[in-house]
């Protein structure tokens, strides 16, 4: 029977398993738009030769785990500081913290740095989160975001 510490570090090298690609050679790059460019210039793209993914270039990198969890805890303390005083003010158990990890968890790539940008992380996150708390605005979301960023 694995302890767990041995299913934690099995799913860390799942993780990197998941995540590692083998780009493709110099040679084999291919030219596509740099999307942050004003001037909608080319560049080289790295591709995975195992999944196809193309490199994303456009300087907007993805968050790892631990940002949305930190984005999470930021607004469980948000609700409770802002809301808890108040009768029938919406709380944020742990257990949906945890499932709202885990159904980002399931979302193909998403703390994938190759090919996820910050932005679409951003969208499916903010779908995700309504998904399981349908009374927490867009805006809240990303306020809880940006208060996680500015720190």
């Amino acid at each position: 029977m694995a302890t767990d510490e041995e299913t934690d570090d099995e799913e860390k090298d799942e993780e990197k398993v998941l995540y590692e690609h083998n780009p493709a050679p110099p040679s084999e790059r291919i030219w596509m738009d740099v999307y942050q460019d004003e001037d909608k210039k080319l560049a080289k793209h790295d591709w995975c030769l195992d999944t196809g993914i193309i490199k994303n270039l456009s300087g907007e990198e993805a968050k790892p785990k631990g940002f949305y969890i930190l984005v999470l805890n930021k607004m469980k303390y948000m609700l409770e500081t802002r809301l808890g005083r108040k009768s029938g003010a919406p709380k944020f158990p742990e257990a949906q913290i945890k499932l709202i990890l885990n159904d980002l968890d399931k979302v193909d790539g998403f703390y994938d740095k190759w090919w996820r940008t910050e932005s679409s992380q951003l969208e499916v996150f903010i779908r995700v989160v309504q998904k399981r708390r349908h009374d927490l605005s867009q805006k809240f979301i990303i306020d809880s975001v940006t208060r996680t960023l500015s720190g």
